[in-house]
C-alpha cells in the first residue's frame, strides 16, 4: 500500500476594500475566481469584514500570485505596496459615509416636518429626495455591482423597497429604510477600522530596528535582516526587537502586553525574552532565537489577523441564505401582486400591501448587525488583553458559565500596594517597630525605579512617616538594592540577591526569614526580604 502525504499548506489573509455596498455576492464570485487556480484549497472572503482568507499549496502557487488574482477582480488590497495609505484613506471614506448619512437623517426629517405642518410641497419632497439620494447612494452601487455578477443581495433588496414605499405614497418609510441601512453599514466600517487599528497598535509594539553587535561593535539592522544567532542589545527603556535568549547581563522585562503579566518579569543569563515587551531595567545582550517573521508578537498579530477574517457560524449562515432569501422576497411580492389581480382585486390595493410586503421583509438589522457585533466583539477584547481566535468563540463565549484561570499574574488590577510588614523576632538587639522598618526600607526604595519599590515608598508617605536620607545607593538589577541609612547597611531584595551580592557571608536568621518569605509568596504576595548589617530583620 503506497501512503501519500498531503502537502504542506500555507495561509495567507489579505486586507481587501471594495466602496459601494457590502452585498457579499461579489464576494462569492471572488472565492469561485480564487478556487479556479491551482494549489488553492480553501478560501473565505468577505467584504463586510474587508478580508479574503486563502488556504493553498505553496508548492504550487504563490501569495503574489494570489494577490495578483484579487486585483484582477477590481479588488483594491490595503497593505499593496502602492496602496494609498490605509488609515487616510478609510477615515476619509468613513468621514464621507457619515455625511451621507447625516443628509439623509436631515432630509428625512424636513420632509417629515414640512409634511407635517402643511409647509411647502417642494420643500416636503425636497427633503425627501435628499434622503433618497444621499440615503442609497452606496446601496445602488452595491446592488448594480452584484447585478453585473447576475446575482441579486440584500442592497438591491433595500433599495426596491424604498422605492416601492415612494410609489404607494409613503417616502418616509422608505427614507427611514435607507436611513437606517446607510447607518449600519457607516458603523459597520467605522467597527471595522478599529479592528485594524488594533492589528496595527501590535505592529507598533515591535521595533523597526535592532542594535546588532559585530565584531565588537554595535551596527543598526532592520529587524527582517536580522539572522538566528545574531546578538543584540537593549538598554533600559528600549524595546526588545526580536524573540531571544539572554546571553549576557541581568534586569527587569514588562511583559504585560504579550503575555498579561502585571508586574516586569527579571531576566538573567539563559532566559527567554519576547519581542515586543519592554526591557525595564538593566542592560542585556540577546542571542536572537526566531527570526522578525516567527516572533511571538508576529504570531500574535496572525492570529488577530487570522481571528477578524474568519466569520461566525452565525454570519456564514446568513451570507448562505441571503440569496434566496431576497429572491423570495421578490417572489413573494411578485404573487402578491399577480394573484390578487388574477382574482380581480384593485390594482392600487394590491400594489400597496405587496409593496407593504416587501418593505417589512427587509431584515437590514440582522443582515448588517452580526458582522459589526462580532467585530466590535474582537477589537474590545483585544483592548482589554483577551484574544478571540475567531467570530465563532465569540458566539461560544455568551455560553460559558464558568471559567478557570491557572495564573494569578493575570488576574490582578497591575497595582501594586503593600499589605504585610513583618519584623523577625530577635533580629535586632534593639526594638524595631514595623513603622521603622517601612521608613528605613522607603528611605533605601525611594532611589529604586522598581515597582515593588514604588509600593514602598507610597506606603511610607500615605503613612506620614518621616523617611531618613538614603547614600551610597546601589541597585543589582531584578534582584534588589542596598544603601546606607543613618550609618546602617540596608539591604532588601529577593533570594537570589542575598546569594548574588553576599555570597558566603553568614547572615544571622536568614533562614527562618527565606521560610517566611516563601510562605508569603504561596499566599500571592510578592515579597522582599530587609537586611540590616548583616542581620535579617523582616519581610515586607
Amino acid at each position: 500500500m503506497t501512503v501519500t502525504e498531503s502537502p504542506p499548506l500555507s495561509t495567507c489573509t489579505v486586507r481587501i476594500e471594495r466602496r459601494g455596498g457590502r452585498g457579499e455576492a461579489g464576494a462569492q464570485a471572488l472565492e469561485r475566481r480564487l478556487r479556479e487556480t491551482r494549489g488553492v484549497h480553501d478560501v473565505d472572503v468577505s467584504f463586510r469584514i474587508g478580508s479574503a482568507r486563502i488556504t493553498y499549496d505553496d508548492s504550487v502557487t504563490s501569495e503574489e500570485t494570489l494577490r495578483q488574482a484579487v486585483r484582477d477582480r477590481d479588488v483594491s488590497i490595503q497593505d499593496d505596496p502602492d496602496a494609498p495609505p490605509d488609515e487616510v484613506t478609510s477615515r476619509s471614506e468613513l468621514r464621507r459615509e457619515a455625511v451621507f448619512v447625516g443628509l439623509t437623517l436631515v432630509g428625512m426629517l424636513t420632509g417629515l416636518a414640512t409634511g407635517w405642518l402643511e409647509g411647502p410641497s417642494l420643500l416636503t419632497w425636497g427633503g425627501y429626495g435628499v434622503a433618497y439620494v444621499f440615503g442609497g447612494w452606496y446601496g445602488l452601487k452595491g446592488a448594480i455591482e452584484t447585478l453585473r455578477h447576475r446575482a441579486v443581495d440584500i442592497d438591491l433588496l433595500m433599495i426596491v423597497a424604498a422605492l416601492g414605499a415612494l410609489s404607494i405614497g409613503a417616502p418616509f418609510e422608505g427614507a427611514m429604510l435607507l436611513f437606517l441601512f446607510s447607518l449600519s453599514n457607516t458603523l459597520q466600517h467605522y467597527a471595522i477600522g478599529r479592528s485594524r487599528r488594533a492589528i496595527k497598535s501590535l505592529v507598533e509594539m515591535r521595533p523597526d530596528a535592532a542594535q546588532i553587535l559585530r565584531d565588537g561593535e554595535e551596527v543598526t539592522v532592520p529587524i527582517d535582516e536580522v539572522a538566528v544567532g545574531d546578538v543584540f542589545v537593549v538598554r533600559p527603556g528600549d524595546k526588545i526587537p526580536l524573540d531571544g535568549i539572554v546571553t549576557s547581563g541581568e534586569g527587569t522585562a514588562d511583559q504585560a502586553s504579550l503575555t498579561g503579566e502585571s508586574v516586569p518579569v527579571p531576566k538573567e543569563p539563559g532566559d527567554e525574552v519576547f519581542g515586543g515587551t519592554i526591557n525595564e531595567s538593566g542592560s542585556l545582550e540577546i542571542e536572537v532565537t526566531r527570526q522578525a517573521h516567527e516572533s511571538a508578537i508576529s504570531r500574535l498579530i496572525h492570529m488577530v489577523e487570522r481571528a477578524q477574517s474568519e466569520k461566525a457560524p452565525t454570519q456564514r449562515l446568513i451570507d448562505r441564505l441571503e440569496q434566496p432569501y431576497v429572491l423570495g422576497v421578490f417572489a413573494l411580492t411578485i404573487a402578491a401582486i399577480a394573484i390578487p389581480l388574477a382574482l380581480g382585486s384593485d390594482f392600487t390595493s394590491t400594489f400597496y400591501r405587496a409593496m407593504t410586503l416587501m418593505v417589512a421583509a427587509s431584515p437590514c438589522a440582522v443582515i448588517i448587525s452580526t458582522p459589526a457585533a462580532v467585530l466590535s466583539a474582537i477589537a474590545s477584547g483585544g483592548r482589554q488583553g483577551v484574544l478571540f481566535k475567531g467570530g465563532e468563540h465569540v458566539e461560544t463565549a455568551a455560553e460559558i458559565d464558568a471559567v478557570a484561570f491557572d495564573k494569578t499574574g493575570t488576574l490582578t488590577q497591575g497595582n501594586t500596594q503593600l499589605t504585610d510588614v513583618l519584623v523577625r523576632d530577635g533580629a535586632t538587639d534593639e526594638t524595631l517597630t514595623d513603622q521603622e522598618l517601612l521608613s528605613l526600607a522607603a528611605a533605601v526604595q525611594a532611589r529604586s525605579e522598581h515597582h515593588l519599590a514604588r509600593a514602598t515608598v507610597a506606603a511610607a508617605k500615605d503613612r506620614s512617616l518621616d523617611v531618613p536620607d538614603a547614600v551610597r545607593f546601589q541597585s543589582v538589577a531584578g534582584k534588589g538594592v542596598n544603601a546606607d541609612v543613618e550609618a546602617r547597611t540596608i539591604h532588601i531584595g529577593n533570594p537570589s540577591y542575598f546569594e548574588t551580592v553576599l555570597g558566603d557571608v553568614a547572615v544571622d536568621g536568614l533562614e527562618p526569614a527565606l521560610d517566611r518569605l516563601q510562605t508569603l509568596e504561596v499566599e500571592g504576595k510578592r515579597a522582599s526580604l530587609s537586611l540590616e548589617n548583616t542581620t535579617a530583620t523582616s519581610q515586607y
